[in-house]
């Protein structure tokens, strides 16, 4: 081992050639790291700018003192949309519930030859007592009909439409799928 150490020191005392190409060599690496350092340096220099850039705009936010009355007016429109879900004992209550809601907003809209069928309930997941009830409603009627059906479905935030489809024709038809909620009585309360 210490001859070969020996004749490594001979070759690089000999030969200029080598020492140019290692001094080349360690001035490349030596460019290189200074580089990646360089970039390096750039990327942490932006992250921190546009962390500093969202620290100043959440202490603009957490300076206005109107948070606390957007949050009591949030949490009020929350316990008014959540009131009026219809509380049910079970899944067939829920979709009688439904099918009479639909029933008697095709009727007052003015919707003849109506037809409501209701599927099976279902608990929604992550929702612990709140129960999901899809139906289809049908039936023939005026565009005032049809307007007046629309409106309805609005004014029920517990409705949600998934499907409408308008045929045109004397009278025209209109179907709908729709979606109901409904709260299950003695559940725990909505997370």
């Amino acid at each position: 081992m210490t001859g070969s150490l020996d004749s490594v020191r001979a070759e690089w005392r000999r030969s200029r050639r080598l020492r140019i190409a290692a001094g080349a060599t360690l001035l490349l690496l030596l460019f290189h790291a200074a580089a990646a350092l360089s970039d390096r340096r750039q990327v942490t220099m932006t992250s921190y700018a546009a962390d500093h850039r969202l620290l100043e705009r959440l202490r603009g936010a957490a300076a206005e003192d109107a948070w606390a009355q957007r949050a009591d007016e949030a949490q009020r429109v929350l316990d008014e949309s959540e009131s009026t879900i219809v509380a049910v004992a079970g899944g067939g209550e829920a979709q009688a519930e439904l099918q009479a809601a639909l029933s008697a907003l095709g009727a007052t809209a003015g919707l003849t030859q109506l037809a409501v069928r209701t599927e099976g309930a279902s608990e929604i997941d992550g929702l612990p007592g709140l129960l999901e009830v899809t139906a289809r409603l049908q039936g023939t009627g005026g565009y005032a009909a049809f307007d007046a059906t629309a409106r309805g479905l609005a004014e029920r935030p517990w409705l949600q439409v998934e499907r409408i489809e308008i045929r045109d024709g004397a009278p025209g038809q209109i179907q709908l799928i729709v979606r109901g909620y409904f709260r299950l009585r003695g559940a725990e309360a909505m997370p």
